[in-house]
């Protein structure tokens, strides 16, 4: 309000000097303020860099993944049930595993892709134990890498080998259940209802 009337009286006292009435008078808008203080008003951003066409890439390209290899397709083997088979097997090369003839061969084509090469979690199977096989398509044993070990219930789904189950300590026997294995493998242990450990 202040600025406004000293601008009227500029005005005025100019017109008279001018010889011009206040009304003739061209009126003068008050100038844009100062620049404000660089705390007062934020500073603009700074525009984004422009990549020039043959800067280097500033990110590494991602390694390819390591492809998996594929397996023939194995064909499901029909139910007949029945007794386990056991075996005694182990095997730590894929030499090792090609020579295993108490195992089926699709078994062991199975096994060489996985004996001393590294998987999907960056784990390498060192060993691998087979203790016994079921004709309906299972192998039940044990697996050793550089990431842990444990037993190891395989099977067949799908066309191909799969991990069925894999425990460490005794798990409920309803997993082996639901997953359709057959009872009986020698060294199988699992807890029953009450949290007991028996032979499944």
């Amino acid at each position: 309000m202040r600025i406004a009337l000293k601008l009227a009286v500029v005005v005025s006292v100019a017109a008279a000097l001018s010889g011009c009435t206040a009304e003739q008078a061209p009126t003068k808008q008050p100038s844009s303020p100062a620049a404000s203080s660089p705390a007062s008003t934020p500073a603009s951003p700074d525009p984004a860099p422009v990549a020039s066409p043959t800067a280097e890439p500033t990110e590494l390209e991602p390694l390819a993944e390591t492809p998996t290899p594929t397996l023939p397709p194995v064909a499901q083997p029909t139910k007949v049930g029945g007794p386990w088979t056991p075996v005694d097997v182990t095997v730590t090369t894929t030499e090792q595993v090609k020579a295993a003839e108490a195992l089926p061969e699709s078994f062991r084509t199975f096994l060489a892709s996985r004996v001393g090469v590294e998987d999907d979690a960056g784990c390498t199977t060192s060993e691998v134990v087979i203790r016994a096989i079921h004709p309906d398509g299972f192998a039940f044993g044990s697996e050793e890498s550089d990431c842990g070990g444990g037993q190891v219930v395989w099977g067949i789904d799908e066309g191909a080998w799969h991990y069925i189950n894999q425990f460490e300590d005794a798990i409920p026997c309803t997993e082996f259940v639901t997953n359709e294995v057959p009872p009986g493998a020698p060294g199988l242990r699992c807890l029953d209802e009450n949290g007991d450990a028996k032979d499944f």
